[in-house]
């Protein structure tokens, strides 16, 4: 299945949501995505619904998609990516709160949207 994002602007956070299978390119430009999209429409919160997002990534995957992610995102006060749970390893969560970036990741939808409340 090709990979697909859309983009809805609630009230409170820009949510993008993306379907398929991703390789680290991919998700690398829904944060970019993310960035300009916030920074257009003056939102300073996000969330990433990935729960429909198939990946393999490697461990050096991760870390260099938690890098990215706190270099596009760093003007965002915070950001929630929800995921499967099969995918939460934690890796670009942590390289993205150790390079300044408030960011979290869940596997329930509830919860991210609680934290970013």
């Amino acid at each position: 299945m090709p990979f697909s994002v859309t983009v809805e602007h609630g009230p409170e956070f820009v949510t993008v949501q993306g379907s398929g299978w991703a390789n680290l390119a991919d998700l690398c430009g829904v944060f970019d995505l993310v960035r300009v999209t916030a920074d257009r429409h003056g939102h300073t919160r996000a969330l990433l619904d990935l729960r429909n997002v198939e990946i393999d990534f490697s461990f050096t995957d991760h870390l260099a998609l938690g890098a990215h992610a706190a270099a596009a995102l760093r003007s965002l006060g915070c950001v929630a990516s929800v995921v499967d749970p099969r995918f939460r390893v934690g890796t670009s969560e942590k390289t993205a709160q150790k390079m300044g970036l408030q960011f979290r990741t869940f596997t329930d939808l509830d919860d991210a949207i609680a934290w970013l409340a």
